[in-house]
């Protein structure tokens, strides 16, 4: 499994950075533009990405990042990102069943980000 190494986070700073601080003032972010300029930099593929997105959850700036990456990269999440998205929330993996949107406001409500 591919991991946001201090190495690869040094690398990507000023891209993450970025993509928070948008974020935070407006947002959003193009989450196409962020994939494209991350893939570059670490010179990975998609599933590496979501992997490196995934780990990166343990540092709430790059979660909030992660997680709306994850909401907009695709009209309809993967199933791959849905697991990630999951976690990202808190669903239990047992007994959440339908409340998953429940789920993601208040987690977006828990971040003070007000989304466009």
């Amino acid at each position: 499994m591919y991991k946001l190494t201090p190495n690869r986070e040094a690398k990507a700073h000023q891209i993450l950075e970025r993509a928070y601080a948008s974020l935070m003032s407006r947002g959003w972010f193009d989450a196409h533009d962020l994939e494209r300029e991350l893939r570059d930099c670490w010179n990975v593929g998609y599933h590496e990405l979501y992997q490196i997105l995934e780990d990166s959850f343990r540092d709430d700036r790059w979660l909030y990042v992660s997680a709306y990456y994850m909401e907009h990269v695709h009209p309809s999440p993967t199933s791959e990102l849905q697991h990630a998205l999951a976690k990202a929330y808190g669903i239990p993996k047992r007994g959440a069943n339908g409340a998953r949107e429940t789920y993601r406001a208040e987690f977006w409500k828990r971040s003070g980000i007000r989304l466009a």
